[in-house]
């Protein structure tokens, strides 16, 4: 099988480092993040069985309060709440809701775009920069107020939405700074006229590790501190930067998903996955999408795919279903809001357009969907669509991998998804603003037989295997700590 990655850019966690779980000396462990523990299956799943297995203790500190572990109480960070993985304690920065609303709104109306090279429809604020500042500040002074059990300590952020909290953390002697940066970065030219651009990386220069999902991304910011800071010394090869006391290390380890856990909700509700189609009186033939609304996600380019999809074959009227799950944008911003309601006026639009004695070829279900009812979608899909304009991985795309214990199912997949390496072997992959590229790659899925099926599917059931989320936290924690 083809390597997906050179060997100086990145190996598999497992086949990095051989030690066992048992062999890692891990300190007191934080994880600091601004969304929280996550749902099961995710980062703080990833670390219960290390914290099982060697007794390391895991503090877990966040920021936003909607995302908090049941039965969490907001106010002061120094209480500890009950965890429910053993080994973890649980506590919550107490910000001021005001400060985070500005916070917020910096993410998500400058941040969030610049850093997926969009930078025209980047907001500046002044105001809100400076509440983000603060945010940071006091997100990294309530961590070295934690209660530590071992020296030193290692701190793992999380989320761009902390990208300053680095250096001050690592001012607390005795404490290991790394981060993970879950979206992508752009090419230097889209950041490096921005206001807040040197302050931000120099921030980020402040970790020992600095983790990405691609290739790509740990070359641009290698590349961006390269224009923007003369004196630095980046070394591309090696994927380390030298700047001023600073020692980073780069490395590249695309985040893997809990295979188990899918492979078991999708057995649990394989019945329900057989009847779908009938509940919701769905034509032979199913495309899926499961989205987010949110620019970045390319749902309206699926749609203008599938529009051109009907205008030039139309005899595939009646004969398939596109079914689009929307999920909640990450915020309320005017551009959040706008989109979705493009994307509810598009479907309109279509259904009204080609609609045949009743049969209209999109159905949207416009609500947050449990993670078993995502993995009987997943089965009763015949395609699965991620149309992604830029998206840091893209977690969907291997969930979908994962459900298909049948090895059948297509995955139509944009090349500006994260995942899109990854996955490239069984994936069909596609430009996401190309109408035409997409309805071709329908096209393929609608009459490819059930061998390449088998064998597109086997090849990327056999990356994500080789790459789970427990091998993802383990590798790199054993890097920061080498």
């Amino acid at each position: 099988m083809q390597t997906l990655f050179p060997p100086s850019v990145y190996a598999p966690p497992s086949a990095a480092i051989q030690a066992r779980d048992e062999e890692i000396h891990l300190p007191t462990l934080k994880v600091i993040s601004y969304s929280g523990h996550g749902d099961s299956g995710g980062v703080a799943s990833s670390l219960a069985p290390l914290a099982r297995r060697i007794g390391t203790k895991v503090h877990w500190l966040s920021v936003n309060r909607a995302n908090e572990k049941p039965g969490t109480t907001s106010g002061d960070s120094r209480l500890d709440f009950p965890p429910t993985e053993s080994g973890f304690v649980y506590h919550n920065a107490g910000i001021s809701e005001a400060l985070l609303e500005g916070h917020e709104r910096f993410s998500s109306a400058y941040l969030w775009p610049l850093l997926h090279g969009m930078p025209e429809l980047a907001v500046f604020d002044q105001e809100d920069w400076r509440k983000f500042r603060d945010v940071c500040q006091r997100v990294a002074s309530e961590s070295q107020v934690i209660s530590e059990g071992s020296f030193p300590s290692l701190s793992w952020l999380h989320d761009f939405q902390l990208a300053l909290c680095a250096p001050l953390i690592a001012t607390e002697r005795g404490t290991l700074v790394c981060q993970f940066w879950h979206v992508p970065w752009p090419r230097p030219e889209n950041i490096a006229s921005s206001p807040v651009a040197a302050e931000f990386i120099e921030a980020l220069l402040a970790n020992k590790l600095l983790g990405f999902h691609t290739a790509e991304y740990a070359h641009n910011f290698l590349s961006t501190v390269e224009l923007l800071f003369k004196d630095a010394r980046v070394d591309q090869m090696s994927m380390e930067i030298r700047y001023k006391h600073y020692f980073t290390r780069v490395v590249v380890m695309p985040l893997g998903i809990d295979v188990d856990r899918w492979r078991h909700l999708a057995s649990q509700v394989r019945p329900i996955a057989e009847v779908l189609a009938v509940k919701h009186r769905l034509a032979n033939q199913i495309i899926l999408g499961v989205d987010r609304l949110d620019y970045t996600k390319g749902v309206l380019e699926k749609l203008y795919g599938i529009e051109y999809l009907l205008t030039l074959t139309p005899d595939l009227r009646r004969r398939f279903h596109y079914v689009q799950i929307s999920q909640k944008p990450r915020s309320d911003e005017d551009d959040y809001r706008r989109y979705a309601e493009q994307v509810k006026g598009k479907i309109d639009e279509i259904n009204e357009r080609f609609s045949v004695d009743g049969w209209k070829p999109v159905v949207h279900i416009d609500e947050e969907l449990s993670q078993k009812e995502l993995a009987a979608w997943y089965q009763a899909a015949d395609v699965m669509a991620v149309n992604s304009l830029r998206d840091g991985l893209n977690l969907i795309a291997k969930e979908y991998v994962a459900c298909r214990q049948d090895e059948q199912g297509v995955l139509i997949l944009s090349e500006n998804a994260g995942c899109s390496a990854e996955l490239s072997q069984g994936a069909i992959i596609v430009d996401p603003r190309s109408p035409s590229e997409f309805a071709r790659a329908v096209t393929a899925s609608f009459s490819m037989g059930v061998e390449e099926k088998r064998r597109r599917m086997t090849s990327m059931r056999h990356i994500i295997g080789w790459n789970q989320l427990h091998d993802w936290a383990l590798g790199f924690l054993k890097q920061a700590l080498s």
